[in-house]
């Protein structure tokens, strides 16, 4: 990607689509807008989503990586309740990450359109889970990454959007 307007555009589309859609699902989440910065900065997670992001002017991808306690703090809100000892390894918890990180990237280019005019697909997403993850994304010197960190009330887990982007 080499316009950087448009990669400030995309940081916003998705900071500002992670917050709309998570209070639309009564989930309490917060952007740490200070600790924006360039680069893969998550702490290790025990899930990940990874949505591909395309663009006629870039490829990229979207990861949300989540932390035990944001997981647990997720699934229990977007569940209603009905899963009450969400896993990483249960395939429905999984889904509704799953889910969610849809929903972000829906909203995502609904923002997006708004300051760019070309078309943007995005791909299903690809799910991961596992003891401290930290791989994904894949790290590549060809991509420019950026960190979203993010911050779940009440229960004080963590997320990280990791945009990535050629």
């Amino acid at each position: 990607m080499k316009d950087l307007k448009l990669l400030s555009v995309m940081v916003q589309a998705f900071a500002v689509s992670t917050v709309k859609v998570s209070k639309g699902l009564g989930l309490s989440i917060k952007v740490d807008k200070g600790a924006i910065a360039p680069g893969i900065k998550s702490k290790t997670a025990c899930a990940a989503a990874l949505i591909g992001v395309i663009g006629e002017d870039f490829k990229g991808s979207m990861s949300l990586l989540i932390d035990n306690e944001a997981f647990n703090y997720i699934i229990k809100v977007m569940s209603g309740g009905m899963i009450s000892n969400p896993s990483p390894e249960d395939p429905i918890s999984m889904s509704a990450l799953g889910e969610l990180t849809n929903m972000i990237c829906g909203s995502a280019l609904q923002e997006l359109s708004k300051n760019y005019s070309k078309h943007v697909d995005i791909t299903p997403p690809q799910m991961f889970s596992g003891e401290n993850l930290k791989s994904v994304p894949s790290e590549s010197p060809d991509i420019k990454y950026y960190t979203i960190p993010m911050s779940c009330d009440p229960e004080g887990g963590r997320l990280y959007l990791v945009l990535g982007f050629r």
